[in-house]
């Protein structure tokens, strides 16, 4: 019974749903990746609730602009998420595979008590070239040069 319910347990939290979060651009980074703020509104967000949600608003939401102006657009169409749900859920689990797309800056944590709770941020460097070749692999976002 133990066995059974620490299993079932697992896959709970595996398929855990994307907390609530805001993004916005934070500024230029290195080439291939992108500087963005996140806020995560739950009580002890993770760094690795912080990296998805980062890489979730990146491919699904794109991000308002930074101090120069750049807005960075979404990846996907809007229906892309729901489009491909399988690869979805398995790709932005907790600690699925887009934790590998994000790190988070050294030194840029916040946590702010809101009305309602919560919500703690920080600034996460994205990897966007390797997560465009990873979505384009997997079907979710048209290749570049598939317009042409």
């Amino acid at each position: 019974m133990i066995l059974l319910l620490a299993v079932c347990m697992g896959a709970m939290a595996k398929g855990d749903k994307m907390p609530k979060y805001d993004i916005t651009g934070a500024g230029s980074g290195t080439e291939g990746t992108v500087l963005v703020k996140v806020f995560v509104y739950k009580k002890n967000a993770k760094d690795e609730d912080l990296k998805r949600a980062a890489v979730h608003g990146i491919v699904f939401r794109g991000c308002s602009g930074n101090q120069s102006g750049a807005r960075q657009p979404a990846m996907a169409p809007a229906t892309a998420e729901a489009d491909n749900a399988t690869f979805c859920e398995e790709f932005f689990a907790a600690d699925g595979p887009c934790q590998n797309y994000a790190s988070v800056v050294a030194g840029s944590y916040e946590r702010v008590k809101t009305q309602k709770g919560y919500k703690s941020g920080a600034i996460i460097q994205v990897d966007k070239t390797s997560l465009r070749k990873e979505l384009e692999k997997a079907g979710v976002v048209r290749t570049l040069s598939s317009g042409f």
